[in-house]
Formats: structure tokens, C-alpha cells, sequence
């Protein structure tokens, strides 16, 4: 019987790779102010041409047009200048094909933006240009408030603006 219960013991027991398998999360970000990654490219097409990528030293040179302790958006019409006219459809781009489109602006006034988190990640979405960063985030939960519904692409690749063709 001694001898059984060693034996079950031993088939039982296993090499432990759970501290290996176990993921932590991630240390929060720095306090102070934000910072835009050194490395960021985004490419970007206009009506099928390619033009200059979207890249850390552009976002440096422009100033964001909405800012709080946590984000920094740019306006895509403020980083392309082709994106600012009327019926302009903004598509943005993830590495794995997903990707979002909006037109500038939208029917209910949303502006689509580039938008930099504090953890350096490049995020298209569409902001109220009169509430761009709403203090619903976090706060749903529980309470069974919606979310922010407005798709987003994160982490960008590119983006692709097109214009609708003249009418005939």
C-alpha cells in the first residue's frame, strides 16, 4: 500500500514550469510627460501615391491639436494636408490587415485622429473634437455604462486616404 500511494505521487508530480508560463503585467509607464517613440513610421497613401510616412519627428514638429495627462492626439488633416477635404475617407491599418475607416468628418462631427498613449502605442480612432478624451474609460464596468464603441487600429501600419470620384 506504501509502495501504491509513492507510486501515485510520483506519476502525479510533473517538472513546474508555472512560474515560466505565468505573465505579469507590464510595469506601468513613466510619470511626467509623454514621450513619442523613437522608432514610429507609419506610411501613408494618398489616392493610391505614397507620400512621406507619418514618423517621430513629424509628430515632434507638430503640435498635438488635444492633449491630457495620459494621451496626445493629432487630427489626421493636421499631419496630411490631403485628408482635409470634404468627403476624404481615412483608412488606418494594422500589421495583421485589420483595419478602420472614417470619413473627415464623420456624419455625427467625429474628427479621425492619431492618438499616442503613454505607453508609446499608435492608436487611429474618431474623437468629438468638443470631448476628445471622455472620462467614461474605466468607469463602465459594474455600472453597465457603454464603453467607447468607436472601432479603433492599434498598433497603426499605415494609413490610406481617398477622395470620392467627381460626378459625372
Amino acid at each position: 500500500m506504501r509502495t501504491l500511494g509513492l507510486l501515485a505521487l510520483v506519476a502525479c508530480s510533473r517538472a513546474s514550469t508555472e512560474g515560466e508560463s505565468k505573465q505579469w503585467p507590464a510595469d506601468p509607464p513613466a510619470a511626467g510627460p509623454l514621450a513619442i517613440p523613437a522608432n514610429l513610421s507609419i506610411a501613408v497613401s494618398v489616392d493610391g501615391v505614397a507620400k512621406p510616412a507619418i514618423t517621430t519627428a513629424m509628430l515632434t514638429a507638430a503640435k498635438p491639436d488635444f492633449v491630457d495627462s495620459d494621451r496626445m492626439a493629432w487630427l489626421v488633416p493636421t499631419l496630411v494636408a490631403e485628408a482635409r477635404a470634404p468627403g476624404a475617407v481615412v483608412e488606418a491599418f494594422a500589421a495583421t490587415g485589420v483595419s478602420v475607416s472614417f470619413s473627415h468628418p464623420t456624419t455625427d462631427g467625429f474628427e479621425p485622429v492619431v492618438f499616442l498613449t503613454r505607453r508609446g502605442e499608435a492608436v487611429f480612432s474618431a474623437v468629438d473634437p468638443k470631448d476628445p478624451f471622455p472620462p467614461f474609460h474605466g468607469r463602465g464596468g459594474r455600472l453597465h455604462r457603454p464603453g467607447d464603441a468607436k472601432p479603433r487600429v492599434s498598433p497603426i501600419s499605415r494609413l490610406e486616404i481617398t477622395h470620392p470620384a467627381p460626378a459625372k
